[in-house]
């Protein structure tokens, strides 16, 4: 009797899972990069601890002081505490959001670079596009939760406080306000550290090329503005984003960094520092997928 051949079922199994269009590629990017964010507690839960402190002690000012009337020097312009509180609380929103933008921001391209991730990305059909949208959309995400909930939470808190009807509709332009300014924030902390890191291929080098361009140039032109009372203070972010708040709020009391510069520059510093952002990691990433950096051919 001639041999004959057995073929055993070795377990394969064919795929019967949902197939899913390949423009959906950047929403799994997008959640990686969020769930990455998440994990250790340095590189964004202690931000968001800054951010919820902040939101508890404006809340507390807001309630406790609500009836005390600010003004400035001269006596021209005067406000309450609880009107007060929310815009003055950007400033500390900006610092949360300047930490999650250095420790995972400016990590983000750079960090995929050394470590061959880019390999993973490209070598499964991901396109530069897919990948830029997935990894902004998940700094958009982590950002927001900083500079959009906490203005957010204390404009509906502030409204909460209203002692009539007439006056909680006159209070509510300050959602959609809280909303302008916290998006804002958002889309400029999520793209600008993220065009440094797509310039720099090395993360910590990304870091400190952020870093000395938010600190120290910010704070050069912040004071240069300051001294001669002129639009180059919107060169600085925090400065920029400080001076549409109190414009967009009415609060014209202080004449911090942010009292001589004026809003319609604040505003165009930071679209333009937006955009360029966008395009700069676009550029990057497209020409990093054309030469083969990630395997691609």
């Amino acid at each position: 009797m001639s041999a004959t051949g057995t073929i055993h079922d070795l377990g394969y199994k064919r795929y019967a899972g949902d197939r899913r269009s390949a423009a959906t590629r950047w929403l799994v990017i997008m959640r990686n990069q969020f769930a990455t964010g998440w994990k250790t507690w340095w590189r964004f839960k202690a931000s968001l601890g800054l951010a919820v402190l902040t939101t508890f002690i404006a809340g507390g000012v807001m309630f406790i002081l609500r009836d005390k009337v600010v003004s400035n020097f001269a006596g021209q312009f005067a406000a309450t505490m609880a009107d007060a509180a929310l815009p003055k609380s950007i400033e500390w929103y900006t610092r949360a959001a300047f930490l999650v933008s250095l420790t995972i921001g400016a990590r983000v391209v750079a960090g995929d670079v050394q470590s061959g991730a880019f390999t993973f990305y490209f070598a499964r059909s991901v396109r530069p596009r897919d990948y830029v949208l997935g990894k902004l959309g998940g700094m958009l995400g982590l950002v927001s939760l900083l500079m959009l909930a906490g203005p957010l939470t204390l404009a509906l808190a502030r409204l909460g406080l209203s002692e009539s009807t007439d006056q909680l509709v006159a209070s509510l332009p300050l959602v959609p306000k809280a909303i302008a300014i916290g998006l804002l924030g958002t889309v400029v902390f999520a793209t600008v550290p993220v065009a440094f890191s797509a310039l720099v291929g090395n993360a910590r080098y990304a870091m400190a090329l952020w870093a000395a361009y938010y600190l120290v140039f910010g704070l050069m032109v912040s004071i240069l503005g300051r001294s001669s009372q002129s639009w180059v203070g919107a060169l600085d972010l925090a400065t920029a984003l400080e001076a549409v708040a109190m414009d967009l709020f009415d609060l014209h009391l202080f004449r911090g960094r942010a009292g001589f510069v004026p809003p319609d520059a604040a505003l165009a510093s930071l679209a333009i520092h937006a955009v360029a952002a966008i395009a700069i990691v676009s550029y990057q990433v497209r020409r990093a997928y054309g030469s083969g950096v990630g395997g691609a051919s």
